[in-house]
């Protein structure tokens, strides 16, 4: 077996290979308005919370509360994801997030603008998605051939950091316009998509049906966890989401309040910011193609951590509502590349046996890491200001960045250069009486061969 580290880089050139297969491209698309329906909301709350409360804690409180259910039903979500008919899971946790946008429009339409209410809410939506997220993810392996699964975990990581950015810059200029019920209301309608689309497109590489016996209680989470500490391309894959999402990604709420208590430029600073970010998301993607022809993997997340540390900190040091908007296009074009590939290389080793429970915990890790560092960085911004956090915070990324890529042992960006696990093996023991005879008192073994 090839040493990991000694593997080529990704070929560019397939990266659009899966949009050659029809029911990918509607899933596609789906899932991309869907995304970006989300994050209407996701901003929206937030901003409505700032404008109520006037506190930078209750930015960062509503954030968590949107992502702190999706870190805790984790566990059990990546279990279901590989047991249970995923299509269906998504379909009716997507129908119910829905429903809570248009709860949300209602309350805020009908002059029920209590903080706390909206709060709840959030932790609804973050139920739904803690329960659906590790499915959605996995599904992206039954819309597509198994040739082009590569091009499809690629595609489907692009389309979820665009929704990130374009979904907010959006959102700001119709909560400028229009207001947040109408914001809410939007957000209902473009995740209800998502429903109607799985509901009509039918995989072309179903999910296996798994034997009754091979139940929740076997462990599987447990099996997941194993395999992921045994795999040093998918632990440094997973250092790298948490790393981004706890220092990096906070920069989508701290536009919030830099609009708001810095530049005091209002819904009107929050659109042009996320626009900013939008912007750099979008000229991302052929970015992103061109350095994977010609760099291994390894080398464009030190790049793209480096350069997400250092246009982070101008957006901190930024003396106007101009120069920060230039900034986060940067910021949003190194925002692309770093969460882009760390995720897809997860997608791209996992072996298919524990794909939705592995997945689960890139699902733990990137929205512990968020809620984490927008809590904090929350906080800390009330107490010591917001250029100071967002200056502490770029210097942690840059020097994160640098310790990777000179790490040697288990930690190392060198292992993203992996390939696909493809010898991986589980093995369920039979019950006692039936297995008496072998001794076998393992659940779970990893068992690799070598071609030569």
């Amino acid at each position: 077996m090839a040493d990991p580290a000694e593997a080529g880089p990704a070929r560019g050139d397939s990266l659009a290979s899966a949009l050659r297969h029809r029911p990918f491209v509607q899933f596609w698309l789906g899932a991309f308005l869907a995304s970006a329906g989300g994050w209407f909301q996701s901003l929206a709350v937030p901003f409505v919370l700032l404008q109520l409360t006037g506190s930078a804690f209750w930015v960062g409180l509503a954030t968590a509360a949107q992502f702190v259910p999706i870190m805790v039903l984790g566990p059990w979500a990546g279990v279901a994801a590989d047991r249970l008919d995923r299509r269906r899971l998504v379909m009716v946790t997507q129908l119910a997030r829905s429903l809570v946008a248009l709860a949300m429009c209602v309350c805020w339409w009908s002059g029920r603008h209590d903080p706390l209410l909206l709060v709840g809410l959030a932790v609804l939506t973050g139920c739904a998605q803690g329960i659906s997220m590790p499915s959605w993810q996995a599904l992206v392996n039954d819309y597509v051939p198994r040739e082009a699964l590569d091009s499809a975990a690629s595609l489907n990581t692009i389309q979820f950091n665009l929704a990130r950015s374009l979904g907010p810059a959006v959102a700001g200029l119709v909560l400028f316009w229009v207001g947040p019920a109408a914001a809410f209301f939007v957000s209902f309608v473009m995740v209800l998509v998502v429903v109607v689309v799985l509901l009509v497109t039918e995989p072309v590489n179903p999910q296996p049906r798994r034997a009754r016996k091979d139940r929740v209680a076997d462990g599987g989470f447990r099996e997941a966890l194993r395999y992921t500490w045994g795999s040093p391309g998918v632990m440094t894959a997973l250092t790298v989401v948490f790393l981004v999402g706890s220092l990096g990604m906070p920069i989508f709420q701290h536009v919030i309040t830099f609009a708001e208590q810095v530049f005091d430029s209002g819904a009107l600073g929050v659109a042009l910011l996320n626009l900013g970010l939008g912007a750099g998301t979008l000229a991302g993607v052929p970015v992103l193609g061109g350095m994977l022809r010609i760099m291994r993997r390894s080398t464009v997340v030190a790049i793209a951590m480096c350069g997400y540390g250092i246009t982070f900190a101008v957006f901190g040091l930024a003396p106007s509502l101009l120069t920060a908007t230039l900034a986060t296009v940067g910021v949003g074009v190194f925002f692309l590349l770093a969460l882009s590939v760390a995720q897809n290389t997860i997608q791209m080793l996992v072996a298919d046996r524990v794909r939705g429970r592995v997945l689960s915990i890139n699902v733990i890790v990137y929205t512990g890491s968020v809620s984490l560092g927008a809590a904090v960085q929350g906080g800390i911004g009330d107490w010591l200001g917001l250029r100071a956090t967002v200056l502490g915070a770029a210097a942690l990324l840059v020097l994160a960045a640098v310790l990777l890529a000179v790490g040697s042992h288990r930690l190392s960006l060198r292992h993203l250069n992996g390939s696909r696990d493809e010898s991986y093996v589980s093995v369920t023991p039979e019950p006692a009486s039936s297995s008496a005879s072998s001794g076998a008192s393992t659940a779970h073994e990893r068992t690799r061969t070598d071609a030569s």
